[in-house]
This record gives C-alpha cells, structure tokens and sequence, in this order.
C-alpha cells in the first residue's frame, strides 16, 4: 500500500508539473492585456529614467553619460506620449513608481562606485531595453487596444534603438 501511494503522490505531482507549464506556455502566448501592457512599459520608462539621472551623477565614462542624456530626453517624450493616451482614458491608470523588482535594481545601483557602478547599470540597461523592445514588439502586432498598439508601433523602433546602443556600451574592466 505505501508504494502505491509513493506512485500516486509521485503521478499527481508530475500531473501538476505539467498543468503548470501547460498554463505558463499558455499565458506567455496570450496577448498582452492593455492595462498590463500601460503598466509595464510605464515602469520600465520610470526605471530607465531613474537610473540614467543616477548615471549621469556616478559614472565617469563618457559612453554612458552620453547613453544617459539620449535615454532621458528620448524615453521623456515616449512617456509623455504614454501619459497623453492614459489622461483621456478611466480604464486604465499609470503606476506611481517602479515594481518592487526594479527599486531593488535602483538601490543596488546606488550602493555602488566606479566601474562596479558601470558595469551593473550596463547590464541592467542591456536586459531592460532588450524586454522593454520586445514588449513593445509584441503588443505591436498583438495588442488589443488600437490607440496603444499605435504607440507601441511608433515607440517601437526607439526601443529597439536604445536597445542596441545599450548592447554596444563597453564597459571598463
């Protein structure tokens, strides 16, 4: 008896598993809801924003002051494009400020000096802009909001822009 209960315990947990990932791959291929799609573009436009005006203050190279002066005046007006679209809507609102995920992200970005500062605000912006190009990527050929999917459709080649210029920033060692 206790081996067909091992069997079953191990069966329903292997049943589980898989709903699981079932419902994960499903859930990464269903569209973007708007008010999702608003909340996370926002988010990454504050985090972008912060942490360029942290850049500016801490870095001394000048690939990435340069990098953060384009990144600010570029995603400002993205934002501001963004902000119009939501001011006119009740159905959807913007975030106050970043995910719990990126205030760490911003923390640890003060915590450090130098070319460890460098390098991390390097490869965060690298990751940022990479999922922020294929966010807008995606909600511009699935969105389900026509007003949004024309932002994500104009905003989408500064995106990948700063996508590649983040890919292209060296880093001291």
């Amino acid at each position: 008896m206790p081996q067909i209960l091992h069997h079953s315990r191990r069966a329903l947990l292997r049943g589980f598993a898989g709903l699981v990932l079932f419902g994960s791959a499903v859930q990464a291929q269903s569209p973007v809801p708007a008010q999702e799609f608003v909340r996370q573009t926002a988010i990454v436009q504050m985090f972008g924003i912060e942490a360029a005006t942290l850049a500016l203050h801490k870095t001394s190279s000048p690939a990435i002051k340069d990098f953060a002066h384009a990144l600010t005046s570029r995603q400002g007006a993205a934002t501001s494009g963004l902000r119009r679209i939501v001011a006119k809507r009740s159905d959807i609102a913007l975030p106050d400020r970043p995910d719990g995920r990126r205030l760490d992200l911003l923390r640890g970005l003060t915590d450090r000096q130098g070319s460890d500062f460098d390098r991390a605000y390097v490869e965060i912006q690298r990751s940022t802009h990479h999922e922020a190009a294929l966010l807008m990527e995606r909600y511009a050929s699935e969105g389900d909001d026509a007003e949004l999917k024309r932002f994500a459709t104009q905003s989408l080649p500064l995106f990948r822009e700063l996508d590649r210029k983040s890919q292209e920033l060296a880093v001291s060692p």
